[in-house]
C-alpha cells in the first residue's frame, strides 16, 4: 500500500479505457483495473506496474451489484481510497431499432446503465465521507445526437449522460466532481469490431485519456462538466 491517489477505471482491457489506465499509471497513479477479459487485463495490470504504481485486476460483470460492491469494498479497505472513478466500460449493437430484439437492448442497458450505477452508487460513500472524489463518465457523442443503425445504443447514452448530470447537482456540495466526456469517432474495434476506414484522422484513445487526465487535473474547485471531444477533420 501507498499514498498515491488511487484510479478506478472500468472496461481497462483494451481500447479507451486501456489508454486511460496506463495513462494514469505514467502520471503516477495507482490503478484498479475491471473487465471482463482476464487475460488482456493481466498485460495491462502489467504494463502499469512497469510504471512503479500499483494495479490490480478485478473481473466480472458492471451489471452484477455484488461484484461491484465487493470488489469496491476490498480497494477501500486495501488501499484506504478510491480518488477517481472513470466510468469508460461500455458496449454498442450497431442495429436499427426495428431489426433489434429486447435481449439486444437489455445487454447494453445492462452496461451503459447499470454498470454506471453500480460503481457509482458503490464509490459514492467513502468519497462524500472524504468529501473529495472525481466520478468521470465516458458517453459518446451519440449520447447527444441520433443515431441510426444504433438508435438503442444512442438510447442507453442518452440515459448515461442524464445519470451524470443529475449526479454532479447531487454530489457537488460534497466537493465531489463528476463530468461527462463525449468522444466522436474514436480509432478503436467497439461497435462492429471494424476499425474505421479513416482511422489515420479519427480520434485515438490516448486522446480520450489525456482529456481525462486534464478534467483530473484542475483544481479541485475547478469543473469541466461536459466535453464534446471530436476529430477535427474526420473526412
Amino acid at each position: 500500500m501507498n499514498n498515491k491517489e488511487l484510479a478506478v477505471v472500468t472496461g481497462a482491457s483494451r481500447g479507451i479505457g486501456k489508454a486511460i489506465a496506463l495513462k494514469f499509471a505514467k502520471e503516477g497513479y495507482n490503478v484498479m483495473l475491471f473487465g471482463r477479459d482476464a487475460a488482456e487485463l493481466k498485460r495491462v495490470e502489467e504494463e502499469a506496474q512497469s510504471f512503479g504504481v500499483s494495479s490490480e485486476i478485478f473481473t466480472g460483470d458492471a451489471a452484477d451489484a455484488d461484484f461491484v460492491n465487493e470488489s469496491v469494498n476490498k480497494i477501500i479497505k486495501d488501499y484506504s481510497r478510491i480518488d477517481h472513478l472513470i466510468n469508460n466500460a461500455g458496449m454498442g449493437i450497431m442495429k436499427k431499432i426495428a431489426d433489434s430484439t429486447l435481449d439486444d437492448f437489455k445487454k447494453q442497458v445492462d452496461v451503459n446503465l447499470y454498470g454506471v450505477f453500480n460503481f457509482s452508487k458503490a464509490v459514492l460513500p467513502s468519497m462524500k465521507e472524504r468529501r473529495s472524489g472525481s466520478i468521470i463518465n465516458i458517453i459518446s457523442l451519440a449520447g447527444k445526437n441520433p443515431l441510426s443503425p444504433g438508435g438503442l445504443y444512442s438510447a442507453t447514452k442518452h440515459g448515461a449522460l442524464g445519470f451524470t448530470k443529475s449526479l454532479l447537482q447531487e454530489v457537488r456540495e460534497y466537493n465531489i466532481r463528476v463530468a461527462a466526456i463525449c468522444p466522436g469517432s474514436v480509432d478503436t474495434s467497439f461497435g462492429n469490431g471494424a476499425h474505421d476506414s479513416r482511422k489515420d484522422k479519427i480520434l485515438k484513445p490516448e486522446d480520450v485519456a489525456d482529456t481525462v487526465l486534464a478534467v483530473i487535473k484542475l483544481p479541485v474547485r475547478a469543473l469541466i462538466s461536459e466535453i464534446d471531444l471530436r476529430p477535427t477533420n474526420p473526412k
